[in-house]
């Protein structure tokens, strides 16, 4: 799937509005990769860092993208069950997060899915302030569910 940064961008911002009021933008979507970045404008607290619920959502937000770049939207529908986060550092810039999966990995887990109904997959994330800094890293784990149809 041949998909740009702004379009993938676009398709979060409609799928989860959420997402996009915290600003969330794609800034690389390739098959088997994400690179995404949140603006600390609009998102800090009343400590003047990045609000913990972003940098959640930050974390959250690989393991739904991840198989889009490589399966049809349409057969398969990606879950976070379980996300384990660490606050490392508090974040005064934007925050930046790339995560990657080899797309093969990605065709079995709908294979899988395909005979089971679902397939199991962790991603094992850090992100980063401006200055490279990890401020944020996290254990998610999700499901790719098989849509019935």
């Amino acid at each position: 799937m041949d998909v740009t940064g702004d379009q993938a961008t676009v398709f979060l911002h409609q799928t989860i509005p959420a997402v996009g009021r915290l600003g969330v933008v794609v800034e690389e979507f390739s098959p088997g990769l994400v690179r995404l970045r949140v603006p600390i404008e609009g998102n800090g607290n009343h400590f003047g860092t990045m609000y913990a619920g972003v940098l959640f959502t930050l974390c959250e937000l690989p393991g739904g993208l991840l198989p889009v770049g490589v399966l049809d939207p349409t057969k398969y529908t990606p879950i976070v069950t379980e996300l384990d986060i660490r606050f490392l550092a508090a974040a005064r810039t934007d925050v930046r997060l790339e995560a990657r999966m080899d797309p093969a990995e990605l065709q079995a887990l709908a294979e899988q899915a395909d005979r089971e109904d679902r397939a199991r997959f962790t991603l094992e994330l850090h992100a980063e302030d401006a200055d490279g800094r990890t401020v944020v890293s996290s254990t998610a784990h999700y499901q790719l569910r098989r849509n019935r149809g």
